[in-house]
């Protein structure tokens, strides 16, 4: 008797660490950059499909960075996404400190008088800007506790990239999953 309680002890919780492993999976799967966009979505936008999806995750201090290049045969169409990560759960938060620094500071420093401010765009997460000059920029946007950032080539035409990193930021935030991270509503 003790036993068969003892064996089916084990098997519930042998249960309930598989569930556990398989939430904590689903909720990785849509924090990966590699798995925001699809196939056809790429296509759409960029006239060309993603031929391989190269991962990586760099080192930012305080939050994780990780990134996807959506490469395409036509190397300059190729997209890269990438996510702004909070370490834990709690309420630090690197990645909303890190957008605070970019985005918020009352007084810019223009060393550079070439140096193109960020451009506030209405309409995505809490809050979007795109960063950039003429030939090459990025979509950052803003919600809950991660931030993604998008970016596009095939144009040079920085009103053709917006709009374009801003479609395919649209497609990737019905997939980011920021619940785990104190995401406030959308």
């Amino acid at each position: 008797m003790c036993g068969l309680v003892h064996m089916r002890a084990v098997v519930v919780f042998g249960m309930l660490l598989l569930f556990a492993s398989a939430q904590r999976t689903v909720a990785q799967r849509h924090r990966d950059p590699c798995r925001l966009l699809t196939d056809a979505e790429v296509r759409a936008v960029q006239g060309h499909g993603p031929t391989q999806k190269i991962p990586s995750d760099q080192p930012a201090g305080s939050f994780r960075f990780t990134q996807c290049f959506y490469r395409t045969a036509e190397l300059s169409s190729s997209v890269s996404v990438a996510l702004g990560l909070p370490l834990t759960d709690s309420k630090r938060s690197g990645p909303r400190d890190y957008w605070q620094a970019q985005f918020k500071r009352e007084e810019r420093e223009e060393s550079d008088e070439k140096k193109q401010l960020p451009r506030r765009l209405a309409g995505l997460g809490d809050e979007a800007y795109w960063v950039g000059d003429p030939v090459t920029g990025a979509l950052y946007v803003l919600r809950g506790e991660v931030f993604l950032r998008v970016s596009v080539g095939g144009s040079p035409d920085q009103s053709q990239n917006i709009k374009r990193a801003r479609t395919l930021a649209i497609y990737a935030l019905k997939r980011l999953d920021t619940s785990g991270s104190a995401a406030r509503s959308r």
